[in-house]
């Protein structure tokens, strides 16, 4: 296992299942520094009056969703295994977090291009590729200015990588989505989309897999 003590950036890898998907980014924030203080690592505090453990997020997960494989950036101090930071780490997570490894950071957040999602749906297949074979596929998106704009997503849903197949009480769907800087599709603006065109209340649950870089492979 590599050792910490040739860099300074940690990048840090766990799953938000169950209820830790009612965690909101910020109370997740929270909640991490929390952690890491009670883990007792040796982590690089900012300077300035209000000291803080330095903690980042790539890609913060949308309030509700499942994450399998999201990532949290630390900056340490001193000198730590990292198979022990992962143990002392995962020790102090509360019910739904769970500390799956960490590595030395590669790549930097404005690399982040998309990301894979597992959407369990309650409707069949033909909904969905009804939906697709729309010549607009439009849902109206909040902006951060409070407005509420129409956005076009047949590009994007073109463009992804989609595999559709059924499961027990309805479909799951396995999408890419842009979520970088430049360009951020929801999952939820597409099940707007389709409750939409199906005039219906449609069961939805969400599942972040992966989150890729430009580059096509895991962000990491």
């Amino acid at each position: 296992m590599n050792d910490v003590k040739d860099f300074t950036t940690v990048r840090i890898f766990f799953s938000k299942t169950g209820r830790a998907r009612y965690i909101s980014h910020l109370d997740l924030n929270r909640t991490m520094t929390r952690a890491v203080r009670r883990a007792g690592l040796p982590i690089w505090y900012t300077e300035g009056f209000n000291k803080h453990p330095y903690l980042t997020f790539a890609s913060p997960l949308s309030l509700g969703y499942e994450g399998e494989r999201e990532t949290m950036d630390l900056r340490l101090a001193g000198e730590l295994p990292l198979d022990e930071l992962v143990q002392r780490l995962d020790a102090v997570m509360p019910e739904g977090l769970h500390i799956l490894s960490a590595a030395p950071a590669v790549k930097k957040a404005g690399e982040v291009a998309c990301a894979v999602y597992r959407l369990t749906l309650g409707c069949s297949v033909q909904a969905i590729e009804a939906l697709l074979a729309q010549e607009s596929i439009t849902a109206i998106k909040r902006t951060k200015k409070k407005q509420l704009v129409p956005v076009e997503l047949k590009p994007a849903l073109e463009a992804a990588n989609s595999v559709i197949t059924s499961c027990e009480g309805g479909t799951r769907w396995e999408i890419t989505l842009p979520c970088s800087s430049e360009q951020s599709i929801n999952p939820s603006l597409v099940v707007a989309a389709l409750r939409e065109a199906q005039g219906a209340e449609i069961p939805c649950s969400v599942l972040r897999l992966r989150v890729l870089s430009r580059d096509g492979n895991e962000f990491a």
